[in-house]
């Protein structure tokens, strides 16, 4: 299951600006179908819901997307791992600050710019030594095949975002506000592999 508490979260060419708006087609949610394409063509199965869960209100994106995980897994018993898939957010304020977290937030694979991504875990959930095994095992992957590609883990003690809504949940950053779709697309096939 792929889903997008914060499907609003757009890219650095989002020609709507501000890096949060319904532009489906410069968001984390596009970013999400190729994911979804992807794993496709690897033989697995997917739902992918492009459902907005931050708008028009971003303060409930967390009850609305738990809401919508708990009416999709028992409709697709056979679902054993969820995707939260995100973009990391950072405060822009100039353009040197943009190439500085351009550089930082991604990585060239055979001579393209593609975006970093990381795991984040929920620390409040009784699952959340699973959750962090699972990840570093995906971690290491990555940094074997590709380098530079992924980042390290984060751990919030304070939060849960879901994740205890399934035994197997990944809450997934690809990219931030500093990239661009097209690098955080490219990198969705390397995260499907």
């Amino acid at each position: 299951l792929i889903y997008h508490t914060h499907g609003c979260e757009t890219y650095s060419n989002s020609p709507k600006g501000n890096y949060h708006s319904t532009d489906k087609v410069n968001s984390v949610m596009e970013v999400g179908s190729v994911l979804t394409s992807e794993l496709a063509n690897k033989g697995w199965g997917v739902v992918h819901t492009t459902k907005y869960h931050d708008y028009p209100s971003y303060n409930n994106s967390y009850s609305s997307s738990l809401k919508t995980v708990k009416e999709l897994l028992p409709k697709y018993p056979s679902v054993d791992i969820a995707i939260d898939l995100h973009r990391d957010a950072r405060d822009i304020k100039d353009k040197a600050t943009k190439e500085k977290d351009h550089k930082k937030y991604t990585t060239e694979i055979d001579g393209k710019r593609v975006a970093k991504f990381f795991f984040v875990i929920g620390g409040k959930n009784d699952n959340s030594k699973e959750l962090r095994a699972l990840a570093e095992d995906i971690n290491k992957v990555a940094q074997k095949k590709y380098p530079g590609l992924v980042s390290p883990i984060i751990e919030k003690d304070y939060a849960r975002f879901n994740q205890f809504a399934a035994k197997k949940h990944l809450l997934i950053e690809i990219g931030s506000n500093a990239t661009t779709i097209e690098e955080a697309k490219e990198t969705s096939k390397y995260v499907a592999e």
